[in-house]
């Protein structure tokens, strides 16, 4: 393999103008890469086809290493790393494919994707998280065929050759942010009821949003109801910190970007305000620090819809909201992987001027540098 580097704007090696809808995820010795929908000029403007590329990340060169191609193209796949190292692509979708229920592998002593077990349910854009015992849950599901789908819970056991059923949501039918916290999963919010969303003579139909909060048992593989979200959000962030607790961030309500965070405490059960950001902003990326704080970095600015380079960290002691050190460019929609001691690969897209079309590119972010 031969490795990519290259001056900002920090281009990644896929052929293709922009990507989106790609999977990130940090793997010893850096991160991966996989899939996405690949946006190519057409002569007129730009088309787009879904992506087989792949390409790892090496932190100790700090530079992109190009990787044979997926077996199976896909986008809006869900993508974890396992307890040694191998990185699980799940479900998604590809050209003409709505939903898809392969997995793949990636090995990264070959530095190569094989077939994995297939999902029971075809999930497009499903959610997958690992737990402490190395085991993988996904739900969730985009397509609103099958209303209880994305209902369904799935697990996979370290070693095991097939998924095995993981109990239905007691409520939920388009979940919120799912998150791990000790042995516990957490669904914060989402939609509660069974239709789907339709567009009607020209007016939008959703499913309520409810505050619940569900937690799967593990020993029961079932779902229960816990303490409310404080607000209704619609497409919040939420990552677990690192002592167990779970923040929830922005969102949604009717029409207007939240500011807004709160914290659940696996003690309790319950949730409480975790303070107010500066500035309202969606399609930020939120991601745990490992002293305990969190970052709220990028997005489009309430208002001017423009993107941002803009953080916003927060202080669990006070909870509290500061500036933070800001990214390189105005990023939308990207993703972060940390990929050492305080350090954060970002890749997303950006516009290098008001008439170009978007680039995806990488940096490197250090909120202590």
């Amino acid at each position: 393999m031969t490795a990519v580097r290259s001056s900002l704007p920090r281009r990644i090696p896929y052929s293709g103008i922009w990507i989106d809808n790609y999977s990130l995820t940090a793997v010893p010795g850096g991160a991966l890469l996989a899939g996405g929908v690949e946006w190519h000029r057409d002569g007129i403007g730009a088309t787009s086809r879904t992506t087989g590329g792949a390409a790892f990340w090496d932190a100790s060169q700090e530079a992109w290493f190009p990787l044979e191609p997926l077996p199976s193209p896909r986008h809006d796949h869900a993508a974890v790393t396992l307890a040694d190292g191998r990185v699980l692509l799940i479900g998604g979708r590809a050209e003409q494919i709505m939903e898809m229920n392969s997995t793949l592998l990636w090995e990264p002593g070959a530095q190569g994707f094989r077939e994995g077990p297939p999902l029971i349910e075809a999930r497009a854009r499903p959610i997958a998280v690992t737990l402490p015992d190395g085991s993988v849950l996904v739900l969730g599901s985009e397509l609103d065929e099958d209303l209880e789908r994305g209902t369904r819970a799935e697990l996979l056991r370290p070693g095991a050759s097939a998924w095995e059923p993981a109990g239905q949501t007691a409520r939920i039918f388009h979940t919120g942010p799912v998150c791990v916290s000790g042995g516990q999963v957490l669904i914060a919010g989402g939609r509660d009821n069974g239709f789907g969303f339709a567009i009607i003579e020209g007016t939008h139909y959703a499913p309520p949003l409810s505050q619940s909060t569900e937690l799967w048992e593990h020993e029961h593989r079932r779902w229960r109801s816990s303490g409310p979200l404080a607000e209704s959000r619609d497409d919040p962030k939420g990552i677990t910190l690192s002592d167990g607790r779970i923040l929830v961030v922005g969102g949604w309500d009717h029409g207007r970007a939240l500011t807004t965070s709160e914290v659940w405490a696996p003690g309790t059960g319950l949730w409480s305000s975790a303070g107010t950001m500066a500035s309202a902003r969606s399609s930020f990326a939120l991601t745990a620090l490992p002293d305990g704080r969190a970052a709220v970095s990028g997005g489009l600015v309430e208002g001017s819809f423009a993107a941002t380079a803009t953080v916003e960290i927060w202080h669990p002691g006070t909870r509290t909201w500061s500036p933070g050190k800001p990214l390189e460019v105005s990023r939308a929609g990207h993703q972060l992987a940390a990929v050492g001691e305080g350090t954060f690969l970002v890749v997303g897209n950006h516009t290098p001027t008001p008439d170009a079309p978007p680039e995806t590119s990488w940096e490197l972010w250090r909120p202590e540098a």
